[in-house]
């Protein structure tokens, strides 16, 4: 008789993201993710001490996925800003269960609703990208990529929930618009000054 195929972490892992894909977050649990391994649970708590542990471990797998489309995105020429907004919506389209966890969950936690743009690996890049772009000053370059962060994850929310089935050409459209006002309002205040 051949010897049973180890389970291993990766694998583990790779069973609990199907679920969360398929079914979210609250689908992972020890007896859903056996099932999917075609096992007993003992090799999901040989890799892990805790369901949170796996989960965390989702999330962290979660964060990366996005941050390195979001990154592609930025470097991927033309306006890396509007390519980034339109990759977020794409990921929200693409990845929704993983989206929901990362933007629609109690994970996403601010006091302060401004407080978001700056708050995530990467921001100040963009910011500072911004910037360089319009010639906004720093505080005002954050107050721009926040607005345009609010109509980008409204797009992206209703997309992520089917209520939206904005394509890439409708969406360039009006984040270019919003663009395009929030700076005039922007630099006009900053002329004001």
């Amino acid at each position: 008789m051949p010897p049973k195929p180890k389970v291993t972490r990766d694998i583990v892992l790779e069973a609990a993201l199907g679920l969360l894909r398929e079914e979210g977050m609250d689908a992972v649990n020890a007896r859903n993710v056996a099932k999917k391994l075609g096992t007993s649970t003992q090799p999901i708590f040989s890799h892990f001490a805790s369901m949170e542990e796996l989960r965390e471990a989702i999330c962290a797998y979660a964060e990366h996925f996005y941050n390195t489309a979001m990154l592609e995105a930025m470097q991927g020429g033309g306006n890396g800003f509007l390519e980034m907004g339109l990759a977020y919506i794409r990921f929200a389209r693409t990845e929704k269960k993983l989206f929901q966890l990362l933007f629609m969950s109690s994970r996403l936690q601010q006091e302060k609703v401004s407080d978001i743009a700056g708050s995530t690996e990467g921001d100040d890049q963009v910011i500072a990208m911004i910037g360089s772009m319009t010639g906004l000053s720093a505080d005002r370059a954050r107050k721009l990529y926040s607005g345009i962060w609010f109509t980008t994850h409204g797009i992206a929310s209703l997309v992520a929930t089917n209520g939206s089935t904005m394509d890439d050409t409708e969406a360039r459209a009006v984040l270019g618009s919003v663009f395009k006002g929030l700076l005039a309002v922007l630099q006009k205040e900053g002329e004001a000054l």
